[in-house]
């Protein structure tokens, strides 16, 4: 306890960053609904939790299939042991224990930039950019995998700088068993820290050598990756042949499309095409791609990640005020850099490599959140870089005014785009519309069946948000037996062959129902709806119409 007491006195800095950390993340924590990944995660883990069996009755299985994403073993039983301390289901405590361990990002993020660069000025600076930008913002308020993935992952890397081999490589396990597109970074990522030895030799006070030292451990490091594949592999064979066919190079039903189109767009011989025109070129040319858009300034201080959801929706990954600080960064290497500032930016290159090598790569955010130290890095040297070099006291205090004033002008738009325009342009993205439908039914006493497009999804909405004597037992036999149904609601996939105009005691989804049967159902004339849920976005249509 002396210990813990006196580490707060020393850093009270950085316990402020980690109060500010979780406090600025907290409000409107619910304002948008939870993601499909995120619901089943959380339900996966409450009903073992609860039973100790997941949604379709496997008892403490190692292996969840039938959910979305595939298998995050780790962040379902990290939710589990939460609702043993916390049983109640709501949107806010469901994102609240992602918050809480993210916020742990704070000390490992410090404690790496020190251990490497060996400058606290450096090491504050930069955890300050990393913690408090959008990227890692809206990251961590997401009760998705990755937000226990990048505790795991960072601090797997601290471990294995400061020598605790052992314990980093079970971090990196459970990193694996976590994210997993963090499998294919994995082995990169061992050879890249023997490297820091292989350039650092003084930190053992020994001469390391190439052949001595940084081969034999990449060796037994490369036992280690074997080992973790091969155990995952023989756990859940059929998701890992899917997630292997999602790398660039074993996409062949992709790559075989390119190919034809190239080769039949192309004048030259027959066995030129092939020499140019191949899987291969067209596996290297995909990958090159990947890596311009993740470097890509519009992506880094404009438009920001290029899928809505993992993106902040809002801003780039870093507020536009950043981008001169990017450029003072690279006069500053230029100037002062050194081999170990060299080797922390090299964690952008190394950190793209999950989406750089994937068919869906076009989402940094998650693939590529290792860069984000190295970006911000990046930009703290070139904070530093412009403090040190204006001397002139006046100067000095009108940039940081000027400075000051544009960062807040940014701070100010951002919220207002993540808290007031975001609910709106990508709300229904996190099926918003799901919510207000299941807090109908849980209002409304009278049985229905709701003809869906995703009656699974519908469904474990409806079970998410029904806190009250829920009878789990049926909800595990129901999903086992693919019948969306709990007491006398019941779950429908969209079937043309219904005549939806003539159901009573029924909820058709919009999507189920053709342009001209809409229109007669959005009349406010018609006394068979009895009420219209519309959504929650700019297109004023109505989600769902309940038939009396």
């Amino acid at each position: 306890m002396t210990k813990i007491i006196n580490y707060v006195k020393t850093n009270k800095l950085l316990f402020l960053l980690f109060l500010l950390f979780i406090l600025i993340r907290l409000p409107l924590l619910d304002q948008i609904n939870l993601l499909p990944d995120e619901k089943d995660t959380i339900l996966s883990g409450w009903s073992i939790a609860k039973t100790g069996r997941d949604l379709f009755g496997k008892s403490f299985p190692l292996v969840f299939e039938n959910i979305s994403p595939n298998n995050p073993l780790s962040a379902i039983y990290f939710s589990a042991l939460w609702f043993l301390f916390i049983p109640i289901k709501t949107v806010f405590l469901s994102r609240l224990p992602f918050v809480l361990i993210s916020s742990l990002i704070v000390f490992i993020s410090y404690s790496l930039i020190v251990k490497i660069a060996g400058d606290e000025k450096k090491a504050i600076v930069t955890t300050v950019i990393l913690c408090f930008n959008p990227w890692i913002f809206h990251l961590t308020r997401l009760a998705l995998d990755i937000p226990l993935a990048i505790v795991f992952l960072f601090a797997g890397i601290l471990l294995y700088l400061e020598k605790r081999k052992f314990l980093a490589l079970t971090l990196f396990f459970l990193t694996a068993f976590t994210y997993q597109g963090a499998r294919i970074l994995i082995p990169f990522l061992l050879i890249y820290l023997e490297l820091f030895f292989l350039i650092n030799p003084d930190l053992t006070g020994i001469k390391k050598r190439f052949w001595k030292s940084f081969l034999p451990n990449s060796v037994k490091n490369l036992i280690f990756f074997i080992f973790v594949f091969a155990f995952i592999t023989s756990l859940e064979p059929s998701i890992s042949k899917t997630r292997l066919s999602e790398i660039i190079f074993f996409d062949n039903e992709k790559n075989a499309r390119v190919v034809d189109f190239k080769r039949n767009t192309s004048i030259a011989s027959p066995l030129v095409r092939r020499f140019f025109d191949n899987k291969l070129s067209v596996s290297i040319d995909e990958i090159i791609l990947n890596f311009t858009k993740g470097l890509d300034l519009s992506y880094l201080f404009k438009t920001g990640d290029y899928s809505p959801i993992n993106g902040n929706a809002t801003t780039g990954q870093f507020l536009f005020i950043f981008i001169i600080f990017y450029f003072l960064g690279i006069i500053y290497l230029g100037k002062k850099g050194s081999r170990n500032d060299f080797y922390i930016l090299g964690f952008i290159p190394l950190g793209t490599i999950p989406a750089l090598l994937s068919t869906h790569g076009l989402t940094f955010s998650i693939r590529g959140v290792l860069s984000s130290i190295g970006f911000s890095y990046l930009i703290s040297l070139g904070v530093i870089f412009l403090a040190q070099g204006i001397k002139n006291y006046n100067l000095k205090k009108y940039s940081l005014i000027f400075l000051g004033g544009v960062f807040f002008i940014n701070v100010i738009f951002f919220v207002y785009g993540y808290y007031f325009r975001r609910p709106i342009t990508v709300g229904e993205l996190f099926y918003e519309n799901e919510r207000q439908l299941s807090l109908f039914l849980l209002k409304d006493d009278n049985p229905y069946t709701i003809y869906h497009q995703l009656p699974h999804n519908a469904f474990l909405s409806y079970i998410f948000f029904n806190n009250e004597n829920l009878d789990l037992k049926e909800v595990q036999n129901n999903l086992a037996k693919k019948n969306y149904s709990y007491k006398e609601i019941t779950f429908k996939k969209c079937n043309h062959k219904v005549n939806y105009l003539k159901l009573r005691k029924a909820i058709i989804h919009e999507v189920c129902v053709e342009k001209d049967n809409y229109d007669i159902l959005s009349d406010i004339n018609n006394p068979n709806v009895k009420y219209r849920i519309p959504y929650k976005d700019f297109s004023q249509k109505f989600a769902y119409f309940i038939l009396e």
